[in-house]
């Protein structure tokens, strides 16, 4: 899935038999999927089926059968549930609200949920947290909820922003003046003054990441963090250097299901 996602696909339904991917005509390569499954076949055996088909909403298929995310403490207990509208609300923790719509970000996916869990473990309180690749907008919301005063979420997909701004609507324990989302990529921190972000979240890509690292590290405030994911614990070591080489700190690395969150910090100054 993340070798085919450099290649334009962005949704992935996987099955008994591999994984089904899913991308605009206009955005996905077919020479790069197809060097891309070519590099694969190198560590594994693979084959694969292609059609275009018309464009519809796959969450729609899925919905009835859509589970909600928790994520629990060391003893079991529930700190934060991110659920779809008609899911019961939880009895207990953060009560985060996401409509399943075509935007990445439900709180499925290893690294949203490592991400989400990452932000419990920090005091958010009247911070300010900068979303890159913010798609429907769960882990702004999550800051929110702990108590940032000031969360702004950025992402290059319209229907993302669209989609993010829509939720925030479906949290009423959201102080909406507190959250913004905005249609743009890492060369939005080219217009930020520097050191201004308590905590920047940044769930994309390796590639991505790695290009928009000494961005990252000018807008983070000293003594900030910076949360990593969207790649695989493998990729933790090339990572790394490119935060050192921008003067950042890797605090910790967490893991799960072969993905990794990788959390860096800014020193204080002297």
């Amino acid at each position: 899935m993340a070798y085919l996602n450099e290649a334009g696909f962005s949704m992935f339904e996987p099955n008994e038999n591999g994984v089904v991917a899913n991308g605009d005509v206009a955005e996905v390569d077919l020479k790069s999927a197809e060097q891309c499954l070519t590099e694969v076949g190198a560590f594994a055996q693979v084959s694969c089926m292609r059609e275009v088909v018309a464009q519809e909403n796959w969450n729609a298929q899925w919905e009835a059968e859509y589970p909600e995310v928790v994520i629990k403490d060391d003893a079991g207990n529930a700190r934060c549930t991110i659920r779809a509208p008609f899911h019961k609300a939880p009895a207990s923790g953060l009560d985060v609200v996401v409509a399943p719509q075509m935007s990445f970000g439900t709180g499925h996916h290893a690294t949203t949920h490592l991400m989400s869990a990452c932000l419990m473990d920090m005091p958010l309180e009247g911070t300010q947290v900068l979303d890159m690749g913010c798609g429907t907008g769960v882990l702004a919301l999550v800051a929110a909820q702990l108590g940032a005063a000031k969360v702004l979420g950025i992402d290059i997909e319209k229907n993302a922003v669209n989609n993010a701004n829509d939720n925030v609507m479906l949290n009423p324990n959201v102080n909406v003046e507190r959250l913004t989302f905005e249609l743009g990529d890492g060369s939005a921190c080219d217009e930020m003054l520097p050191d201004i972000w308590n905590v920047i979240c940044a769930n994309i890509q390796k590639n991505v990441l790695a290009a928009d690292m000494a961005r990252y590290a000018r807008t983070l405030a000293p003594g900030g963090a910076l949360l990593l994911s969207g790649f695989f614990a493998g990729d933790v070591p090339e990572l790394h250097v490119v935060a050192e080489a921008q003067g950042l700190t890797c605090v910790g690395v967490s893991e799960m299901d072969g993905w990794a969150c990788m959390h860096c910090g800014k020193p204080l100054i002297a």
